[in-house]
């Protein structure tokens, strides 16, 4: 920051004084507030208040106004520096000062940096106009390649997606793959344990995984299933759960579940909720 002009400063000072002496001489407020209407204490204490804050700050000049002295005065140099300084952080940067910023790095050889402030001008939607047509040709080639970066970004991210897409459309046919495979082993192993069992009122079976790790045999019995006696009944399911629960869940026979349904779908026995070993089958 930099003071401001003697005048200035002396006339802010002189403001800044006045204030003051109003705060510690309240009688003297009458004769200034009266006219203005500014009738009670806290008002009155609130406009010294703000007085003397404006006031202070007027003693110093912006980074700005003290860049533009000296790009007038031939400083650019020193300019350049405070103007950056403006630039960080902004979200929407001063055309004027952009524009000697981009002037002074292209001049000076830096077109690195020159760049790098035609880029911020562009990203921020500033429109330049530099009065070197030279540099009004470099602003315009910096526009060209940044729009074919934001091309080739866009491209590049395209076919990354793309890429992305078909790993995972892989995976999910590899592992909808290995699902069938596993569902089929155990389906014809078990379809197996029941023609070893001599098992004949099973007419077909399903196998599915119902969540994870959780596999469900549902069991079409024939129709001679239902003219056996309920104990007969009971006994014949919680056998083949038992055969079930030891192809699809060893380790944790509980998680192995059967559903007994008719020819028609309905269902009349299996696993209850709560555990695969808990069966039950129609009373009637």
């Amino acid at each position: 920051m930099a003071a401001r002009p003697f005048g200035g400063a002396l006339l802010a000072l002189a403001v800044i004084c006045g204030a003051i002496t109003l705060y510690v001489k309240p009688e003297w407020q009458d004769m200034v507030f009266e006219p203005l209407g500014v009738k009670t204490k806290l008002n009155r204490y609130a406009v010294l208040g703000i007085t003397i804050f404006f006031m202070l700050i007027s003693f110093v000049s912006t980074d700005k106004e003290e860049a533009d002295e000296l790009w007038a005065k031939g400083n650019k140099s020193e300019a350049v520096e405070l103007y950056v300084s403006e630039l960080e952080g902004t979200f929407s940067p001063n055309p004027e000062i952009l524009a000697r910023v981009i002037e002074f790095y292209f001049e000076n050889g830096n077109k690195e940096k020159a760049e790098e402030f035609c880029n911020m001008a562009i990203e921020t939607d500033v429109e330049l106009s530099p009065q070197s047509k030279e540099i009004r040709d470099f602003v315009a080639s910096v526009r060209e390649e940044y729009a074919r970066k934001v091309e080739q970004d866009k491209l590049d991210e395209e076919a990354k997606n793309k890429v992305e897409l078909a790993k995972r459309e892989a995976e999910q046919e590899n592992q909808k793959r290995e699902s069938e495979e596993e569902t089929r082993k155990r389906l014809d192993t078990f379809i197996a344990a029941l023609k070893v069992a001599e098992v004949t009122i099973v007419k077909s079976v399903r196998v599915q995984e119902i969540s994870n790790g959780i596999w469900e045999a549902e069991i079409e019995v024939r129709n001679n299933w239902h003219i056996k006696p309920y104990q007969v009944r009971l006994q014949d399911a919680q056998n083949l759960w038992s055969a079930w629960a030891k192809i699809a869940s060893p380790q944790e026979p509980d998680s192995a579940r059967i559903k007994i349904v008719d020819i028609n779908g309905n269902e009349v026995g299996g696993s209850r909720v709560l555990a695969g070993s808990l069966i039950w089958v129609q009373e009637n």
